[in-house]
């Protein structure tokens, strides 16, 4: 299943990756999302690479990292060691949790800041690997606060990365670096043509501005302060659940496509972190029809992305008096 679906969705993706670089401007519009939804299809597989052993699913990170991670300079130690801490029980709504804000108790303007920042992410990664990354490897005293401040996919920032940086993301940090000055060098020669940057900088900030709108519908956000149990963080997360019938099917595609991988079932997946992508939506229909009426996790389900965003809106500006 995960072989399968990464390679199928990077196949897909980097075929019409290359074919819109070298269509007609109109052929390339056409082209973009198509590359835009398969390749952000395949990046998510990072939050799964985090969760699972590497016996589970032997050298899928490596393939990963080759494939996605690394041409799109967000290779996977960027998130390794970094988003369990969202499901530690003692971080989570806290300033150790990297994935949290508490954006229901904070003004509109930081929750659209937050969907805004993530368009400029791709620059940010292209200075993080071409120009801080080296600058790390000659100057000793950069080493500790890049790697604290700028080596974590977080949404949270002031969160600070205490795993270490082993081996593996060294190699990962070193091929991305390459990836950054051998693509600017084979454009100033004259192979790699602009399209290759436009098209990469339009897929890239096009799937980071869709996660940042996934991500934001995944909590309440509601929490200030205060460890919470693991009923009050269930509460707290939230259910994208399938709508049914014919007239909302196109819908349902549309929320498959913003949350793939199973992310639509975001609260079963802090309830039960172990469980595969592919099971989740079976164990939610499961649990859904056999739970007692008054069970906390039906409070987690939301009939889709837009209710969940204008609850988190309304209760935004509520806090903040707008």
């Amino acid at each position: 299943m995960y072989w399968t679906d990464l390679l199928l969705s990077a196949a897909v993706g980097w075929s019409a990756f290359a074919i819109a670089v070298a269509a007609t401007r109109w052929h390339r519009i056409a082209l973009l999302p198509i590359t835009i939804f398969a390749l952000y299809r395949a990046v998510l597989f990072i939050h799964e690479i985090t969760h699972r052993a590497r016996r589970d699913v032997p050298a899928f990170t490596l393939v990963w990292n080759v494939l996605i991670g690394v041409p799109l300079l967000i290779p996977s130690f960027l998130y390794e060691g970094v988003h369990t801490d969202h499901h530690r029980h003692r971080c989570y709504g806290t300033e150790a949790d990297p994935e949290y804000v508490p954006f229901g108790r904070r003004p509109p303007v930081l929750i659209i800041g937050c969907a805004m920042a993530a368009l400029v992410a791709p620059v940010a990664f292209a200075v993080r690997f071409g120009i801080l990354a080296p600058l790390s490897w000659v100057v000793p005293a950069l080493r500790r606060p890049i790697s604290e401040r700028y080596s974590a996919l977080v949404i949270n920032p002031r969160y600070v990365r205490r795993g270490p940086i082993g081996l593996a993301g060294r190699v990962q940090e070193t091929a991305a670096f390459g990836v950054v000055w051998a693509s600017v060098g084979l454009w100033w020669i004259g192979i790699v043509p602009p399209a290759v940057f436009f098209c990469w900088f339009v897929a890239s900030a096009a799937a980071s501005g869709i996660n940042a709108v996934r991500t934001l519908a995944a909590h309440r956000y509601d929490r200030d302060s205060g460890e919470l149990s693991m009923t009050e963080q269930l509460l707290d997360s939230c259910t994208i659940a399938f709508t049914g019938g014919r007239l909302t099917r196109l819908a349902d595609a549309g929320r498959v496509l913003v949350a793939p991988v199973g992310l639509r079932y975001h609260a079963l997946h802090h309830w039960i972190p172990s469980l595969p992508y592919h099971n989740l939506g079976r164990v939610h229909r499961l649990l859904a029809a056999t739970l007692a009426p008054d069970a906390a996790y039906h409070a987690t389900v939301e009939r889709g992305f837009s209710p969940a965003l204008h609850d988190l809106l309304r209760r935004s500006r509520a806090h903040s008096g707008a």
